[in-house]
């Protein structure tokens, strides 16, 4: 499926439903707060990336990956964590750079990723 902002993002919906409960549970606007807060972090944490990927930093490459990775699957973006977790794992072995089309392929992976999380607080 697409839409006007490019393919659709599947979600997994089983991740925000843990948001989901705690604005049941008396935390209004909970899941708006928590998107909120992983579209401006998770912005920062892709410019990491890149900027450790330009600058050949490994570990900084390896840390900053795995913690998108693991972020990025709290909120059920598996394809964002997905994509981390290649990065992360190639950084293990040595991978110090990225293509600058997987950058690209990577920037885009994350503004479709947020898009489809703001979508879900509309």
């Amino acid at each position: 499926m697409s839409t006007d902002s490019g393919p659709a993002i599947e979600l997994d919906q089983r991740m925000l439903d843990q948001f989901r409960l705690l604005e049941r549970s008396g935390r209004p606007g909970m899941l708006a707060q928590m998107i909120g807060m992983f579209v401006r972090n998770s912005a920062d944490q892709i410019a990491a990336i890149a900027a450790a990927s330009d600058a050949g930093d490994v570990e900084k490459l390896r840390v900053t990956s795995h913690t998108l990775k693991s972020t990025a699957a709290s909120f059920g973006a598996t394809a964002l964590s997905e994509a981390c977790r290649n990065i992360e794992h190639a950084a293990k072995a040595g991978t110090a750079t990225l293509a600058a089309e997987q950058i690209a392929a990577l920037i885009e992976l994350h503004r479709l990723s947020c898009a489809a999380l703001q979508r879900e607080i509309r």
